[in-house]
């Protein structure tokens, strides 16, 4: 891992972690973290990933997903229900998907943690939304 990719993950960590106050602001979750397992975009064929994007663009590109996501779930706890649900995660583990072809985030649940796994070339989605929703329809 070179100084760009280093540079690359400081910077989404950053965009991030901005989301992740607004989140903890609005779901009452004060001490919640969030976590990223870079190794994922290590392995990944920037070359068959849509956009021509570098390595270095790519990874930052996922901090500005994770802004996306983390921002959705906190709009979420302006409903009530959601609200109750989304206060209890006391961290996100954030990865990314081994399958380089998957267009959308997986949520799952599992206890107090919300698994993100994010799409390889960190491109949003409005069905992303719909996606974090189905975590707890």
């Amino acid at each position: 891992m070179g100084i760009k990719d280093k540079k690359a993950m400081k910077a989404a960590s950053e965009v991030m972690e901005e989301a992740l106050v607004k989140f903890q602001s609005a779901c009452g979750n004060d001490g919640s973290s969030c976590e990223i397992d870079w190794s994922s975009w290590d392995g990944y064929d920037y070359d068959k990933m849509s956009g021509n994007r570098s390595k270095e663009e790519v990874i930052e590109s996922a901090g500005t997903l994770l802004s996306d996501v983390i921002g959705e779930m906190a709009s979420l706890c302006s409903d009530e229900d959601y609200k109750e649900e989304l206060a209890t995660i006391t961290a996100l583990a954030v990865t990314g998907k081994e399958d380089q072809d998957s267009m959308y985030v997986d949520f799952s649940l599992d206890g107090t943690t919300l698994n993100l796994a994010l799409n390889a070339d960190a491109y949003g989605s409005w069905k992303n939304a719909d996606l974090l929703k189905e975590v707890w329809d």
